[in-house]
This record gives structure tokens, C-alpha cells and sequence, in this order.
């Protein structure tokens, strides 16, 4: 990592703040700890000592005998020992439940903003890096466990009305669309996907989807449009046994100036074809793939 970055969890979950202190090989020593602001504040205020952290790090397994580094399951056994130490502080000032919820998602907007602000680069997580899709995932398998999740209300099934209207495209973690550089493939060597919006229609008969895709090449910048229909279907994870709800999705058109082709065999539409939805709220929601569950579709109501 570049310079001496202080890092501060500010009540982040442990999976993110060890993917803003690891290197690029997932690990890090206990000289990494002194970017971690929190600990060091803890340090400075006599919360901990030095010896204490010390023997906490010199008991958890490293990564490997070949080195004393921590992988990312090292360091949440540190810091659990270490917030053990404060529980009773904690039971005090722990962050309400209701506000996990907005903390997560404060957390993930930001993240996603940072990844997006390099003009350079394609739209929606295209061209991140490895510890950047680390970072999107470890804050979305913590916010997928809050309260205000719909998808975990035992009181009602997702309906369409839960999620008809325009949803953006904020990012997504698919080898195959980035392979595609984007959703239809069509994108020129001297262009870049620009955005994805999809909007789902729902009315008592019919259910319609269309997407437009935006690819950005100077003066001959052009859309894409894909339609087709959609239904939800009740499913049961392959990966941890559970029910859950896919969106699926069946590709009717794909139109692109004065083009107008079939979509059922134009392969790069299939990882949107048939995903879980794993977060869902009043402005965000969350898919995982139906065989993959690390690949992710983040999207944000219009």
C-alpha cells in the first residue's frame, strides 16, 4: 500500500477494516496494525497494552508457517479478543440495531463512489481490483444479515410491486459481464460500458423488463436496448440449503440503432438472467448469483 494511511473502522464489521490493512496477497503482519487508528488510539489511552496485543497476536495460527502474518480469519479472532475486552463498555454504547442498516449502506455507497470517481475506468466495477471486490463483499455479507433486510421478514413473500420501477446499476462483480464489458457485448475496442439502468414493469397480467444500456465512444456514443419479461421464482440456495427468491429474467429483444435482433441467443445476456435476491429495501437491492455466490448486482432505485 502507498504512503502510511490511517485507517478507522468507524463501527465497520472486522472483514472490512482487514481489507483496508492487508496487502495484495490478503495478509498482514503486526506492523500493519499500526494504520489501524482505533487500535492505536486504544494504545495511547492505556485501553490495551502492548503486551497484551502482543500475546493476542502471537497465539492466533498465521496464515502460514513461513511467515507471521494473519489472513482475514486471523484478524477477526483478533479483533474479537480485542472488543472482548470492552464488552461491558459495548453493552453501554453499542451502535443501535436499527442503524446497522444505515451504516452499511452509508459504507457501501462510499465505497462504490470511490471505485466509480476514476474516470478512466469503465462504470458499475468493471476494472476494480481484487481488495476492491473484497471490500464491496465483506460490507454486503454484513448488511444482507440486518433487520430491515426484506428478504429476511418472515411476515411477507416479495411481490413485483416490492421491486417494479427504474433500478441503476451500481456495480458488479460478474466475470462474465466484465469479459463482455458490459451487458450486450457491443461495446467498440475504443469505447467503455457506460451504465446499465433496468426498469421492471408489473401489472396484473403482464410483467416487463427493459434495460438500456449506455456505451460511451466520443461522437458515435450510442444506446442499447434489451427487452423481455421477468418473473420471481422461489428457490432454495445451492450453497446454503435456504429458500429464496430469483429474480428471472427472459430476454425478448435486443435493439441498437436500426437494429433489432433476438435476445434468446445472445449469451452475453445470461448473468442477469436468473439471480437470488439476497438484500432487499425501500432503495437498494442486492443480487447474487444462482451458481456463483460471489458474483454480485448491486442496484439503486431511480
Amino acid at each position: 500500500k502507498e504512503g502510511f494511511e490511517i485507517i478507522y473502522g468507524d463501527d465497520l464489521p472486522p472483514g472490512v477494516i482487514f481489507s483496508e490493512l492487508c496487502d495484495e496477497n490478503f495478509l498482514m503482519g503486526i506492523d500493519d496494525l499500526k494504520r489501524w487508528g482505533d487500535l492505536q488510539d486504544m494504545l495511547k489511552e492505556g485501553d490495551i497494552s502492548s503486551l497484551e496485543l502482543q500475546n493476542f497476536y502471537e497465539k492466533i495460527p498465521k496464515a502460514s508457517e513461513n511467515d507471521n502474518k494473519l489472513d482475514e480469519e486471523g484478524f477477526i479472532e483478533l479483533y474479537n479478543q480485542i472488543d472482548a475486552l470492552f464488552e461491558e463498555d459495548d453493552a453501554i454504547d453499542e451502535v443501535p440495531e436499527q442503524n446497522l442498516a444505515t451504516l452499511y449502506k452509508e459504507a457501501l455507497f462510499e465505497l462504490l463512489a470511490s471505485i466509480e470517481s476514476d474516470d478512466e475506468k469503465s462504470s458499475c466495477g468493471i476494472d476494480c481490483t481484487d481488495n476492491e471486490i473484497n471490500k464491496v463483499l465483506n460490507i454486503v455479507s454484513e448488511l444482507e444479515t440486518v433487520p430491515e433486510n426484506v428478504v429476511l421478514s418472515g411476515d411477507k413473500d416479495i411481490q413485483p410491486k416490492d421491486i417494479e420501477g427504474g433500478w441503476d446499476l451500481l456495480y458488479t462483480s460478474s466475470s462474465t459481464f466484465k469479459f463482455n464489458k458490459g451487458l450486450s457485448g457491443l461495446v467498440p475496442p475504443n469505447g467503455k460500458f457506460g451504465g446499465l439502468v433496468q426498469t421492471l414493469d408489473a401489472s396484473k397480467y403482464l410483467t416487463n423488463v427493459e434495460y438500456i444500456e449506455q456505451i460511451n465512444a466520443g461522437p458515435a456514443s450510442f444506446e442499447v436496448r434489451v427487452t423481455g419479461g421477468w418473473e420471481l421464482k422461489s428457490s432454495v440456495s445451492l450453497f446454503t440449503g435456504a429458500q429464496t427468491v430469483a429474480l428471472k429474467v427472459e430476454p425478448d429483444k435486443v435493439i441498437y440503432g436500426p437494429t433489432s435482433q433476438r435476445a434468446d441467443h445472445w449469451k452475453s445476456l445470461g448473468p442477469l438472467n436468473l439471480l437470488d435476491i439476497s438484500y432487499l429495501d425501500d432503495d437498494l437491492r442486492i443480487m447474487r448469483g444462482s451458481t456463483s455466490m460471489d458474483t454480485l448486482f448491486i442496484f439503486r432505485r431511480k
